[in-house]
């Protein structure tokens, strides 16, 4: 709209703008309205625009803009937590099951914070909760779980086992020996049946190799006998008979072949 209307005024003359010019609210307007002297360049605004502001001048009034600022999401928050220093835990290093707070009275034991609350934690032996064996854990349930879960996709078998050694049953620590007893003899069945597989896999090696070199020498005899016009093997006829066979073949089981 503005230069719609300076258009006129522009190719009117330079009486009209500089009068314009001297009237101008804006300052920098009144300079880009302002007629150059004659050889001198002047450069134009950053708008695009000859005579036209690029941006709000600094002394004008600011109630009719918006200054937008963009809120980012992590802002007021840590990032990064609190670097500490790192201390290595031993070897013999094991900490308590995760499960213990699947229980309802010892999570809110543990989570009171009052008097009461940590004498009561403090008298529960917790090492007793701690297993060393692999697959064998302390359940919410009031018992000790054995998980076994083994995958042979060669043999296509699969094996996945959860038991539960409940301490209503068997005691704490009775119940705690058979899970590891029992997990112990699921590993020992899983070895066995690997030897197993191997000895299977090892005969039918065996006679996948013997198979393969009748089959050579089979070929080996057909060639010969193509070309000599006689067995590789000979005579049959001259072979004497097999003790105690019937049959006038001195093969037995040729003729079910």
């Amino acid at each position: 709209m503005l230069v719609a209307r300076l258009r006129p005024l522009v190719s009117g003359g330079t009486s009209k703008l500089a009068a314009l010019a001297g009237g101008c609210r804006w300052p920098s307007l009144g300079s880009a309205l302002t007629p150059a002297p004659v050889g001198q360049h002047v450069a134009a605004p950053l708008g695009g625009f000859t005579g036209l502001p690029s941006e709000v001048p600094t002394g004008s009034r600011a109630f009719g803009i918006r200054r937008v600022k963009q809120r980012r999401r992590t802002r007021g928050r840590i990032i990064q937590l609190k670097q500490t220093h790192y201390e290595p835990k031993p070897d013999d290093y094991l900490p308590l099951p995760m499960s213990l707070l699947g229980s309802g009275p010892i999570r809110r034991v543990l989570t009171a914070g009052t008097v009461e609350g940590n004498q009561l934690a403090g008298a529960v032996s917790w090492d007793r909760y701690k297993c060393d064996v692999r697959g064998v854990r302390w359940h919410p349930v009031g018992g000790w779980r054995v998980q076994f879960d083994k995958r042979d996709y060669e043999h296509n078998f699969f094996v996945k086992c959860s038991c539960y050694f409940r301490v209503q049953l068997y005691g704490f620590d009775r119940s705690k020996e058979l899970a590891i007893q029992y997990r112990q003899r699921l590993e020992a069945e899983w070895e066995e049946q690997h030897q197993i597989w191997a000895r299977l896999d090892a005969e039918r090696e065996a006679s996948r190799l013997r198979r393969k070199e009748e089959k050579v020498l089979a070929r080996q005899a057909a060639a010969y006998e193509d070309a000599t016009g006689e067995s590789l093997w000979g005579r049959l006829d001259a072979l004497p008979p097999a003790a105690g066979s019937s049959s006038s073949s001195p093969f037995p089981d040729q003729g079910r072949r």
